[in-house]
């Protein structure tokens, strides 16, 4: 079982259940801190009991990815994709 995450251009990705994900929540600059950065969120696979292991792929992915702002794959970390460029996410038996 797979999920289907589709994006605004029509292009898409699948993510397996040993899929490791990265995820991050951008941070705002201060006058205390005047750096732009993001903060890492501890996120793994389905397949390893973390956060995202529910019982419905498509719920666990729905929840990290409306969590947090930017998210990669393991496999490629330096591409990194924008959450809100998500358009469906969809189950696929592949």
């Amino acid at each position: 079982m797979a999920v289907k995450v589709t994006f605004v251009n029509n292009k898409h990705i699948y993510i397996y259940d040993d899929t490791y994900i990265l995820a991050w929540k951008s941070v705002d600059a201060t006058k205390e801190d005047p750096s732009y950065y993001a903060d890492g969120v501890v996120v793994g696979s389905r397949s390893d009991g973390g956060a995202i292991s529910t019982s419905e792929p498509v719920v666990g992915l729905q929840g990290l990815f409306g969590s947090v702002d930017w998210f990669s794959l393991k496999d490629d970390p330096t591409k990194i994709y924008k959450t809100s460029a998500i358009f469906s996410l969809e189950s696929d038996p592949i």
